[in-house]
């Protein structure tokens, strides 16, 4: 319908235009001239001004089909009566205006399709055979003389008849065509449209199936500038599409320009990478990306890649590697460190009988005091190994672990030369927090986060202490959890040693065992929570522990 109306809009504005140029030519041509029929001209331009003015007023208060298909049909079958009158008085079958009947045919076909055109076909030579067969009758035997309106004419009858013939065939042969074509022209629209809706409903599924999946998907040119960037890849990245359109794909991860290269090279086939990127905040993420080419029509159009966050799975790899190796070295190392505290409970013993029948000025004796400090010290490693590799049944209490935090952090504040150095903090709530825990190793625990910290802070700094309680705990145990930090402003860790604090035996102190974090990590494990250091050269650290804080445990242990 609102077709229709825009179509009948338009032959209102042609029909002025026409009018107004044909009518006014012609009346310019007569001038000065002996013209009768001036004021009928006159009248026309007139008429069609004020029926304009009406079809404006009434088209918009239209609102059924039927009813603007039927004001279509009123609208053409008052311009073929006006072409009608104009042909009368134009000279009837001489008349030049008798070309207007074609052009509201074709209107007509335009409008209405092949019935209309037909239509209008029909009523132009009924109308232009009533006009020619007065015009005849009135000229050859003097009838109708009501009709003086109508001139006579000179042709001869055959001439006559002959006009009237190649007109109404030629009204009738345009209305066929142009409705044929008009309806094809529908039908063919329409086909178009239902293509152009499917095609639009295609594109928007394909869009909802891009924007849905969970991985992030982006298209290139030849050259690897992005074309396309869905929305999980802008959440994966940090990058809205807007920013990323155009830009080297490559570029957008923070990959080196050659490895971009090598991916451009070998998306002939599907290549697949694993490599550290950078989000727009510029923090770090190890992602996994697919390089397919891209085709179009079968020549080759760029490429197409899908990645995904990988972190998480690469810190659960690691976790499980962890663990594995950890079971393995406290399996084998267990039996080498009674092997090895036997012999050196040993040589301590025979050092120490060697050094009393020594004279105090002896030249050996600083050198067996120096042996025995190490072998002190060699057995408080083996003993700290030994607790690590073989670890005591868990005894579990229900405790307040604030009040055991704070009793830990405020030993270590009293304790030379942090005393005076360093500065505690204690962001602690006023409710107790209650966890099933054992409170001898959780202390061990918090003594080595909290010694740890202050070592890192040589030249004095803030030790910061909280607890609370937190939800979306997922070891399998609890949804609820405890979670306590230790944050410092320290010399902090560097990047390519953060993956192995949780080793044993590995350390950056002088002096150090590299055993008091692995065995947070242990104490942690059998706990059923984790361990999460953040770190910034620098800056300090931040380790967060996290404990399930139901009751689910103390079962699990009990049986």
């Amino acid at each position: 319908m609102d077709v229709l109306r825009l179509k009948l809009k338009w032959l209102m504005g042609i029909r002025v235009a026409f009018v107004s140029l044909a009518l006014g030519v012609w009346i310019y041509l007569q001038l000065g001239r002996n013209a009768p029929s001036l004021p009928a001209y006159y009248s026309l331009i007139i008429a069609t001004y004020v029926l304009t003015i009406v079809y404006s007023l009434v088209i918009n208060r239209i609102k059924s089909g039927d009813a603007l298909k039927t004001f279509a049909y009123v609208q053409i079958g008052i311009d073929i009566i006006c072409e009608s009158l104009l042909v009368s008085i134009t000279g009837g079958v001489e008349s030049p205006f008798s070309l207007l009947y074609v052009i509201s045919i074709t209107a007509a076909s335009a409008l209405l399709s092949r019935s209309g055109g037909l239509a209008g076909a029909s009523a132009s030579a009924i109308l232009y055979g009533a006009i020619v067969d007065m015009q005849y009758y009135r000229t050859a035997y003097h009838l109708f003389p009501s009709v003086s309106w109508i001139p006579t004419t000179e042709l001869s009858p055959p001439t006559i008849f002959y006009d009237l013939s190649i007109n109404v065939l030629g009204f009738i042969m345009v209305g066929y065509l142009t409705g044929t074509l008009a309806d094809k022209l529908q039908r063919t629209g329409e086909r178009l449209e239902k293509k152009a809706r499917a095609l639009v409903g295609f594109q928007e599924f394909h869009r909802c199936i891009l924007e849905s999946i969970e991985s992030g998907v982006f298209t290139t040119d030849e050259q690897g500038q992005v074309t396309s960037f869905n929305r999980r890849a802008e959440d994966i990245t940090g990058y809205p599409k807007t920013d990323v359109n155009g830009h080297f794909w490559w570029d957008i991860f923070s990959w080196p320009t050659l490895l971009g290269q090598k991916g451009l090279e070998t998306a002939d086939a599907p290549a697949r990478f694993e490599e550290i990127g950078r989000r727009k905040d510029g923090s770090r993420y190890v992602l996994g990306l697919s390089l397919s080419p891209l085709h179009l029509e079968g020549i080759r159009a760029g490429v197409v890649g899908v990645f995904q966050d990988i972190t998480p799975l690469k810190k659960m790899e690691e976790t499980v590697r962890r663990k594995q190796w950890l079971a393995t070295i406290g399996e084998m190392s267990a039996g080498m460190a009674h092997e090895v505290r036997n012999p050196l409970a040993s040589l301590s013993g025979a050092i120490q009988v060697l050094r009393k029948d020594l004279r105090p000025a002896d030249a050996n004796r600083p050198l067996l005091d120096l042996a025995l400090r190490e072998t002190e010290r060699l057995n408080a490693i083996v003993t700290d190994f030994l607790q690590y590799a073989r670890p005591r049944r868990l005894n579990l209490q229900s405790c307040d672990v604030t009040l055991l935090v704070d009793e830990t952090v405020r030993m270590l504040a009293r304790t030379s030369p942090y005393d005076s150095t360093i500065s505690v903090v204690r962001d602690f709530g006023p409710d107790a927090i209650m966890a099933p825990i054992d409170p001898d190793q959780m202390r061990q625990v918090f003594w080595n986060l909290g010694l740890n910290a202050c070592q890192s802070m040589p030249q004095g700094g803030t030790l910061t202490v909280s607890t609370r309680r937190t939800s979306g705990f997922t070891t399998g145990l609890e949804a609820d959890a405890v979670e306590i930090v230790f944050a410092d402003s320290g010399t902090g860790i560097a990047e390519e040693h953060l993956g192995k604090i949780f080793y044993p035996f590995f350390t950056t102190k002088q002096g150090g065992t590299g055993l008091g974090l692995s065995v947070v990590y242990r104490v942690l494990d059998e706990h059923g929570g984790s361990v999460q250091v953040e770190s910034t050269v620098g800056q300090g650290t931040r380790v967060r522990l996290l404990l399930p804080a139901g009751q689910r445990m103390e079962l699990e242990i009990a049986r």
